[in-house]
């Protein structure tokens, strides 16, 4: 059945039956025609007959857990991390019944766990196979999951035909000194949380994988090592460049996923996808906080106790930085001198004894992270990185 007809014959069977919403048999489902000779729906059946065994299935996610797919009693053999097959729609005996007492296992495997793919040639085959109309969310995680990127997951989730997320601690994003030993590397739970939200594949590969030993080639995003953070932290955004951009090339998502809380990253991110010409969506969604304020990271886990209750005040800073702008801009004042948003930062960091070190606080144009000495109706990135016992926390609020 060419897709043509097979979309025809889905978007009938809505009208007729009113089961399946049309959004929802998306490329996904077309990606399954070369196999498909015949389709019907009706309120109590779905059945599909496979010329071939199909190796895997993707739902698409709106029909996931839907009613009608909880009467779906086989489409093809489902394989997940193990192989399996079903009963061939053309042998003898297989009727209503052979579905029937499939169903569970069928069922079962569609909400096991993503597929774990730890070399590029195996995530690559994957992304090789998709239809190209298919839409692929990603997100790219270094692991320890934690509520912020779990909202990435499922916001990619519910735009997306197929997500994909990868877990990789970057060494070449960590300096001297820095944390990239004891970084929590944690891969079962951090799947286990992914499953939850319905991701297909776990792209999860060792520094070997990315960076083999002839590997010369980096992406170096000039200007970025100027910035407050850059200085900071030296040659940590050509690693981030980096590894994005060979993310970016291995998965060849739609839509990236990125949290705001790195707000220098993000737009390292935005530009070497602009700049080079991928085509790829980036997203940048809000940063996640605890009920307290406290900016969601991985590094919260380094936090004594009594740091973690001290630890509200980074945000009650930059509070303070937007109460201040709104208020001038509020008096009819058309611009805000950035000394006057740092000092009202640094005041309050500065009120709280167990901050041991304030790095810096920046005042940044929202486009390139380049310094302002004011801020109009254009706005600007307020960004700090203080040190709160031994463990550097970093933060921001994007101020229009």
């Amino acid at each position: 059945m060419k897709e043509s007809n097979l979309r025809a014959d889905i978007s009938k069977a809505h009208d007729d039956e009113n089961i399946f919403p049309r959004h929802a048999l998306s490329a996904s489902w077309l990606s399954f025609c070369p196999y498909i000779t015949h389709l019907t729906l009706t309120k109590n059946f779905f059945h599909m007959e496979l010329t071939m065994i199909v190796p895997r299935v993707v739902l698409a996610p709106s029909l996931r857990n839907s009613a009608p797919i909880k009467r779906l009693f086989t489409i093809a053999a489902i394989q997940r991390s193990t192989s399996s097959s079903l009963t061939s729609p053309h042998q003898p005996g297989f009727g209503l019944q052979n579905y029937r007492s499939n169903s569970a296992s069928l069922l079962s495997t569609m909400s096991s766990k993503p597929i774990i793919h730890p070399t590029v040639e195996s995530i690559r085959s994957v992304r090789k196979s998709i239809h190209p109309s298919t839409t692929i969310g990603f997100v790219p995680t270094m692991g320890a999951l934690h509520e912020g990127h779990l909202s990435l997951a499922r916001e990619a989730r519910l735009k997306n035909d197929i997500v994909i997320a990868s877990i990789f601690v970057n060494p070449t994003q960590f300096g001297e000194g820095e944390d990239l030993d004891k970084y929590p590397r944690q891969l079962e739970e951090d799947v286990a949380k992914l499953r939850e939200i319905g991701v297909d594949h776990v792209f999860a590969p060792n520094a070997d994988v990315m960076y083999g030993k002839n590997h010369v080639t980096f992406v170096e995003p000039m200007g970025f090592d100027e910035t407050k953070e850059g200085i900071s932290r030296p040659g940590h955004f050509r690693g981030v460049a980096t590894v994005v951009t060979k993310l970016f090339n291995i998965v060849q998502p739609t839509n990236a996923y990125f949290g705001q809380k790195d707000a220098v990253q993000c737009i390292v991110i935005r530009r070497i996808a602009q700049d080079l010409d991928m085509d790829v969506n980036v997203q940048i969604m809000d940063t996640v906080r605890e009920e307290d304020g406290l900016a969601m990271s991985s590094r919260n886990a380094y936090l004594t106790d009594e740091e973690r209750e001290r630890a509200p005040i980074v945000y009650q800073s930059l509070r303070a930085a937007r109460e201040l702008f709104d208020s001038r801009f509020a008096r009819g004042e058309e611009e805000v001198n950035a000394d006057d948003l740092r000092e009202v930062v640094t005041n309050v960091l500065e009120s709280e004894p167990m901050i041991s070190t304030i790095e810096y606080v920046a005042i940044d144009d929202l486009e390139n992270m380049r310094p302002m000495e004011k801020v109009g109706e254009c706005g600007c990135v307020v960004s700090l990185a203080c040190k709160l016992g031994s463990v550097r926390l970093i933060d921001n609020v994007v101020l229009r």
